[in-house]
């Protein structure tokens, strides 16, 4: 889904520590070099040249939110670079970079926190055959919006990723959402994901439910405030990953 290929390429930006300029150093390039060098040698076709130029580029596009072809000449020719971003994101590219530049991070995944968050869906993104439901739009109060449901550790970086239309409620993708292999001693998450199913799921997979019961409970169900206040990592991440424009607005359809 190109809007979460969006997403996680903004992921990987944060986890080689660029700058907030959309420029980065040789030295970030060269930890994400390898690993396209390994998994672009399984597939046909030319490889990209100059990978530290087109990333940028590419990074350049998704934080300002400008459309391709003011692309500045110094990141290379725009429809290269907007070629590269689409054939990334329809193998999967993003997310097998993401998945081994997060490995490290393993360790903090004794916690995971879930929640949602909506993103407004520009009229460029409405322009398609395919039918809403397909899009992952919904209809909303404030017009056509798409969620986006995350789980992040406690390095506060994503985990999983599931794009939803925005008039779906928070608890219907949150199976879904979360790792198939859950093995989080603790899932942190507000009370709108408050649901038997939801807890059963987690405590099969032997975990620790952190979840306030909703007011309208019959049964008493106590959880850990203390553990809970935890959550503000999920908030924090969610107030980082939108100051970036192609992520706070969606320009994009779903190929």
């Amino acid at each position: 889904m190109l809007q979460r290929d969006v997403v996680l390429s903004l992921f990987i930006r944060d986890n080689i520590q660029v700058g907030r300029n959309a420029s980065r150093s040789s030295r970030g390039a060269k930890k994400i070099n390898n690993l396209y060098r390994t998994e672009v040698g399984s597939h046909r076709g030319r490889p990209v040249g100059n990978l530290d130029a087109t990333l940028n580029g590419i990074w350049w596009i998704l934080c300002t939110g400008s459309i391709w072809n003011q692309l500045p000449e110094r990141y290379g020719k725009w429809n290269s670079v907007w070629r590269c971003f689409r054939r990334w994101c329809g193998s999967g590219m993003w997310g097998w970079i993401l998945q081994n530049l997060t490995e490290q991070h393993s360790d903090y995944e004794i916690a995971l926190m879930l929640d949602g968050s909506h993103i407004k869906a520009h009229q460029d993104a409405s322009r398609s055959p395919l039918d809403s439901e397909q899009q992952k739009l919904g209809k909303t109060k404030g017009g056509r919006n798409t969620k986006l449901s995350a789980v992040v550790n406690l390095a506060g970086r994503a985990v999983s990723l599931v794009l939803v239309p925005g008039n779906e409620h928070d608890s219907v993708s949150a199976i879904e959402t979360l790792p198939k292999n859950l093995k989080a001693k603790f899932v942190l998450a507000d009370k709108a994901y408050d649901a038997n199913r939801i807890r059963s799921h987690i405590e099969s997979a032997g975990g620790f439910c952190v979840i306030p019961p909703k007011a309208n409970r019959k049964e008493t169900i106590s959880y850990d405030k203390e553990i809970g206040r935890l959550r503000r990592i999920v908030e924090n991440f969610f107030c980082r990953i939108k100051s970036y424009r192609r992520v706070a607005t969606r320009y994009e359809q779903l190929p």
